[in-house]
């Protein structure tokens, strides 16, 4: 692989705002934030007022250097998040000297995309509570706590050539069932690492096997596994994460009335953004556009920073022919940078033939 520049470079990190908070004291709790990254602390926002709506203006820059040859390099860069942490001030009481605090969540901020060419990207992340914490939600359907955050560089830190010789893999693990009990948490809390073995050489094709999962990036097998464990299934909450890779995957195969009807099973008894997602792209795919804009709106309501979610918002309103809130929810479609190139070549694609829904027209 091509050798990386050993200059040193700054990595700059800015939290600019905060959504849906809230504090142990309070409707207006005093809040600042920690950005911590490889065992070092970066720095400490300034003492922030939430509003009475729940949101924050923290405008808070912090750095760290990269530089391959000593310090933070590349291994860091793929393996090591920015950590950030609220923490929440409480009111001075009579005769109290010292002033306490209180966390309130934790964040955590990837830093593959610097890996993967890019010099500057936007991120809303969710502010993960601590046992407790008044950000825990009460009950289902509550947004979730979100800081927004910027990561800057001068200029990307690996070239095209040093991409493409790259042999970086990302697994990720989104939920666990049926944990032993040694892993139930007693006390203190406690971390659980999972190693999975991938080979380094072999010409032979080698499947890795999840289960309940993707075997191999093969979709009938996984299909089959998804179908199988569903059928055994009463309520629908208990195997969230599942309903959503099979509806993902009979979207894929462009099984329409098949995604529709596992995304309204479990939108039904475990309701979020992505099922209600999932069900409107569905109705979109079969031109329902009436019941793909319901399902739409309740995956907004629920997440209103979902870039897919605002495109298929933008599809449907061009396909009915309402100008003004086409290009409301195309604006937002840009605005949240939408990575699906693809889909945003579709809604170019239908505004150009209804001649509307884009303002740079």
């Amino acid at each position: 692989m091509e050798q990386v520049s050993s200059t040193g470079r700054p990595v700059q990190i800015t939290v600019t705002d905060g959504y849906d908070l809230k504090g142990f004291k309070g409707d207006t709790p005093v809040t600042f934030i920690r950005a911590e990254f490889n065992q070092v602390v970066l720095g400490d926002s300034a003492k922030i007022v939430v509003s009475p709506e729940g949101t924050a203006k923290y405008n808070f820059t912090c750095s760290f250097e990269f530089n391959p040859e000593g310090g933070v390099t590349l291994h860091d860069l793929a393996h090591k998040p920015v950590f950030l942490t609220m923490t929440e001030v409480l009111p001075k009481e009579k005769k109290q000297k010292e002033e306490k605090t209180m966390i309130l969540g934790q964040a955590v901020v990837d830093l593959l995309p610097l890996l993967e060419g890019e010099s500057s990207f936007e991120t809303m992340v969710p502010l993960h509570p601590v046992p407790g914490s008044p950000l825990e939600p009460l009950r289902s359907g509550i947004k979730q706590c979100s800081l927004e955050v910027k990561v800057f560089v001068a200029e990307p830190l690996l070239t095209a050539a040093q991409i493409s010789g790259g042999n970086l893999l990302k697994v990720t693990l989104e939920a666990a069932y049926s944990v032993p009990e040694s892993f139930i948490p007693m006390g203190l809390l406690q971390n659980f690492m999972v190693g999975l073995q991938v080979p380094s050489a072999g010409e032979k094709d080698y499947p890795i096997f999840f289960k309940n999962g993707t075997l191999n990036g093969n979709h009938a097998e996984a299909k089959a596994c998804y179908e199988r464990t569903i059928s055994f299934v009463v309520d629908a909450s208990e195997m969230h994460f599942i309903f959503l890779r099979l509806g993902q995957i009979y979207l894929e195969e462009k099984e329409y009335e098949k995604a529709k009807k596992t995304y309204l099973q479990v939108c039904k008894r475990s309701p979020s953004c992505l099922t209600w997602l999932g069900l409107g792209i569905a109705c979109y795919k079969l031109d329902e556009l009436t019941e793909a804009e319901d399902a739409l709106s309740e995956a907004n309501a629920l997440n209103n920073y979902n870039a897919e979610v605002w495109a298929y918002l933008a599809l449907v309103c061009l396909k009915a022919g309402r100008q003004l809130e086409a290009e409301q929810a195309y604006k937002y479609t840009v605005k949240l940078k939408l990575k699906d190139e693809s889909l945003l070549a579709e809604i170019h694609m239908v505004q150009e033939t209804v001649g509307f829904g884009n303002p740079s027209f």
